[in-house]
C-alpha cells in the first residue's frame, strides 16, 4: 500500500472524499450521493478548522445518520473520507494517514 487515493478508495463502505487546501476544494463522490453538492459546506468547515484556535487534533471523525466523515488534517491541507457506518475505520485511519502524508509531501516538491 502505498498511501494513494485508489488505495482509500478501494476500502469497503468508502463513498468518497474531499481534499481542501487553500481556497482549493477537491470533492469526489457519486452524482447521487446527498454530499455530492456540498462544496460550500467542506469550505466553511475546512476554514473554520483551519483556524489555529479550533484545532482539535489530527483526524477528527464525525458520525451522522449512516455515514461517517472521517477528517485528517496535516498544516494547511485537509482530507475528509465520507463512508458508511459499517467500515473498517481502523484500515481507514491508517491508510487515511498515509494518504495525507503523500499529499503533503507532493505539495513541497
Amino acid at each position: 500500500m502505498k498511501g494513494t487515493i485508489k488505495d482509500l478508495l478501494k476500502i469497503s463502505g468508502v463513498y468518497g472524499y474531499s481534499i481542501a487546501r487553500g481556497n482549493t476544494i477537491q470533492v469526489k463522490l457519486p452524482s447521487k450521493h446527498r454530499f455530492a453538492d456540498a462544496k460550500q459546506r467542506i469550505q466553511h468547515l475546512y476554514e473554520s478548522l483551519m483556524e489555529e484556535s479550533n484545532k482539535p487534533g489530527n483526524i477528527i471523525e464525525i458520525y451522522l445518520e449512516d455515514i461517517v466523515l472521517t477528517i485528517f488534517l496535516s498544516g494547511s491541507t485537509m482530507l475528509m473520507v465520507i463512508s458508511n457506518g459499517l467500515t473498517n475505520l481502523a484500515l481507514l485511519r491508517m491508510t487515511g494517514k498515509l494518504v495525507l502524508a503523500t499529499l503533503v509531501k507532493e505539495k513541497h516538491k
